[in-house]
């Protein structure tokens, strides 16, 4: 009987062994299970995040603009000082201006920073301030592939330096600390510039550039506008004078010149009226 007893007791612990084992195994394979489908979602999680991130990069255009424009103008002066007021009052601004006078001519070159939406309206008044319009180019440069690649590794080196942050915390010894701090350096120097480049990219994309040549041409009608009263009047004082000094050069000339004939013509003259006279008064 007790043998009995004893069988029975240790196939109850068995039992009881095996449904607690099967229980762990259960419950393990269940956390198991968990943890893929955690890490599966994360992953799906980081690669929607990703192909998002690219989504909006490769839809936001970077196009570097350049407009070149060659005019005529009355007024170097005001035509610079009326399109700087224009380019202001629509977000730009003037970076070069550079004027040689040669011939009688003034040729500068100017250029402009202006907002890409405001480019067309900037142009028109270019010309509406021009005489003539020359020549007129416009060139573009898409820069959208390297502003994505360039955010890309943006986000890779400021990855690496964030692990490399915690390094350091965790850091024991003082040539681990070193190394690190070299490490990092080296990654913060690549951030920077990464940066400056995309900075760059985007003032260039945002703003185009509007490079004028201008040439200044003063016309007859403007030149005459810029004579006053005083000047006019000694002008045609001067034409005067000289019309006058010219009439009595001419009959100067004239006179002397012909004073032979003059003279044979008065002594002719007198001896006919000497004739005519003495018939005159025989007849009486």
């Amino acid at each position: 009987m007790k043998k009995v007893l004893i069988g029975l007791l240790l196939l109850f612990l068995v039992a009881c062994s095996n449904s607690e084992q099967k229980s762990s195994v259960e419950s393990a394979k269940m956390d198991q299970t968990m943890i893929e489908k955690k890490i599966e979602k994360k992953g799906e999680m980081e690669t929607v995040e990703a192909k998002s991130a690219a989504s909006t990069y490769s839809n936001e255009r970077k196009v570097m603009y350049t407009a070149n424009i060659t005019a005529e103008v009355v007024s170097y002066d005001e035509t610079i000082a009326n399109l700087t007021k224009k380019a202001e009052s629509r977000g730009g601004y003037i970076i070069q201006s550079n004027a040689v006078e040669q011939d009688g001519k003034i040729e500068a070159y100017v250029t402009f920073r202006i907002p890409q939406n405001e480019l067309q309206r900037f142009i028109e008044e270019v010309k509406k301030a021009s005489i003539s319009v020359k020549s007129e180019q416009m060139t573009g440069e898409d820069q959208t592939e390297e502003y994505v690649d360039l955010n890309s590794r943006l986000k890779s080196k400021q990855a690496v330096e964030a692990r490399l942050l915690k390094f350091m915390e965790s850091a024991e010894k003082t040539e681990d600390l070193l190394k690190i701090s070299e490490d990092l350096a080296a990654v913060q120097e690549e951030i920077e510039q990464l940066k400056g480049r995309i900075k760059y990219i985007e003032n260039r994309t945002d703003y185009a550039t509007v490079e004028l040549q201008l040439t200044e041409i003063k016309s007859h009608e403007n030149f005459s506008k810029d004579f006053n009263t005083w000047e006019k009047t000694k002008e045609q004082f001067l034409t005067s004078i000289h019309w006058i000094v010219q009439a009595a050069s001419w009959i100067v000339v004239i006179v002397v010149g012909n004073l032979p004939i003059v003279l044979l013509a008065l002594i002719i003259f007198f001896f006919v009226y000497r004739t005519f006279k003495k018939k005159q008064e025989k007849t009486e």
